[in-house]
């Protein structure tokens, strides 16, 4: 009797589920999502923040709110980070101004954000600001998923599971804790992408110009977007009912937006430069002949006595171009290696908080939970998702997700890659993900060739994964967290 008034109610709660609209859907999980990263968010939220590129992000952010444009290490905050700093820079030599050093090095788009929300609050509480506000912007993923759902012709059963996915996904939860641009940047490429496939929907040239408005936005952010954008204004010409004309606008609008910081960058370079100027800094730390293709923090602070960015970005670009002459297979092997890397499991902020005690230390099996249950949720969105692309019938839209996988994912290939850059991807496989696990026992039986060739596309992938994640990743260093004191390691970021 229990089981059958259990399943009554299940019935019922489909039932009511199926009944609600659009927006009354929309505003449930979107509540639900919200809920859900305000209660991770409000655990940590006085927390200090304690990375690299934190400090620079809020740096920037209020030389902007105080009208000082746009600078960073100010002659205050160094000598407030002088105890971390003065262990590999210089500090009593470097010229460093009181209002800070204009800086090139960054995107405007997050700092821009951040120094707008320090308005409205004092300086103590900015931090607890910025981190509501993202998790918001964590939040409204979830409504994003339904409209990708919609717009591609997904059933609502897809588009909840998409919605509480994304929702649940669990590096996704603490990103809204931290300073960093994928707080802003992925909700603005998801919204991109999503708005590019609607305009070929509408016999409308506004809704081309807006989706080139978001990528242009998109853009200042992160400059890596211009790949995509580039390649979405040919998609454009090609699908779009207005052709040329839907295009051309949107490529006019999107690079149009970025035409300001260009010129501002360049004159500050003394050369031609786009919206953030780091490509010879990140190639000198992905071709460094004591790296791995990667983030290394003892290479990265190398180059980082060199104030001026125009002097850095040339000292590092030609350093780099001399590590690949030098080792021209190493530099095509890395390539490969930062694929792995890429695609890999997101561990690293497991081993830097954990292995420095930020978070105490936590028995087995306990920890081993805590890992699998970071690690799993990308290993299933991969794996499912690569499937559900096959599945998808609107060839179109997955013909533009493959362009934003590919144009995300190749400049990374070729400078430097984290299992950290994959985030942006998560979003946009998880709907499809959601279809295949939806439709998991059809795909199973399909007595297809082409079912077939799907399933052993996804078990490469997923062997790819797994190879990568528990074999080619510093394995000891894996076992020594695991271990008790593993606490206490101090592994860098």
């Amino acid at each position: 009797m229990q089981n059958a008034s259990i399943q009554m109610r299940l019935e019922s709660f489909k039932t009511n589920i199926d009944e609600l609209s659009l927006p009354k859907l929309l505003i449930l999980l979107f509540v639900g999502s919200l809920l859900i990263h305000l209660a991770v968010v409000c655990v940590f939220i006085n927390k200090p923040i304690a990375l690299d590129d934190m400090f620079q992000y809020d740096m920037l952010a209020r030389s902007i709110k105080e009208g000082n444009g746009f600078r960073w290490y100010a002659k205050a905050d160094v000598e407030i980070l002088r105890p971390y700093y003065s262990r590999f820079l210089d500090i009593d030599r470097l010229p460093f101004p009181d209002k800070g050093l204009v800086t090139t090095f960054r995107a405007p788009g997050y700092p821009l954000l951040l120094a707008l929300l320090y308005v409205f609050v004092p300086e103590s509480l900015r931090f607890i600001i910025a981190r509501l506000v993202q998790a918001i912007l964590a939040a409204m993923l979830a409504l994003l998923t339904i409209l990708l759902c919609q717009q591609i012709g997904f059933c609502k059963k897809v588009s909840i599971l998409s919605a509480i996915g994304i929702s649940f996904y669990p590096i996704l939860l603490f990103y809204p804790i931290g300073l960093a641009s994928e707080n802003l940047y992925i909700p603005l490429s998801f919204f991109s992408v999503i708005l590019i496939l609607f305009s070929i929907k509408k016999n409308a040239l506004r809704w081309s110009m807006l989706a080139g408005l978001f990528c242009g936005l998109t853009i200042l952010t992160r400059s890596v977007f211009a790949v995509f954008t580039l390649f979405s204004g040919i998609w454009l010409i090609h699908f779009s009912p207005l052709k040329i004309k839907a295009g051309l606008s949107f490529l006019l609008i999107a690079f149009g937006i970025c035409i300001p910081w260009s010129i501002r960058n360049s004159f500050i370079m003394k050369k031609p430069a786009f919206v953030e100027n780091s490509l010879g800094y990140n190639m000198f730390i992905g071709y460094h002949p004591l790296g791995d293709g990667g983030f290394v923090s003892d290479i990265a602070i190398k180059p980082m006595n060199i104030l001026d960015d125009g002097e850095r970005e040339q000292f590092c670009m030609q350093q780099a171009i001399e590590f690949i002459h030098q080792d021209p297979v190493e530099a095509a092997r890395r390539v490969f290696s930062r694929l792995l890397k890429f695609i890999g499991p997101e561990d690293r902020e497991f081993f830097y908080l954990y292995s420095n005690n930020l978070i105490g230390a936590i028995p087995q099996p306990w920890l081993v939970l805590i890992y699998a249950l970071l690690v799993i949720p990308w290993g299933f969105t991969l794996f499912y998702g690569a499937i559900g692309l096959w599945m998808t019938r609107d060839r179109k839209a997955v013909f533009l997700i493959l362009i934003f996988l590919f144009a995300y994912g190749l400049p990374h290939l070729l400078i430097i890659a984290e299992p950290r850059f994959h985030l942006a991807w998560v979003p946009v496989l998880i709907p499809f993900a959601a279809l295949a696990w939806d439709s998991r026992k059809e795909i199973r039986w399909k007595p297809s060739i082409d079912s077939k060739w799907m399933i052993i596309t996804g078990i490469f992938i997923l062997i790819l994964f797994i190879f990568y994640g528990f074999l080619e990743i510093d394995f000891s260093k894996l076992c020594s967290v695991m271990k008790s004191g593993g606490n206490k390691l101090r592994f860098p970021y």
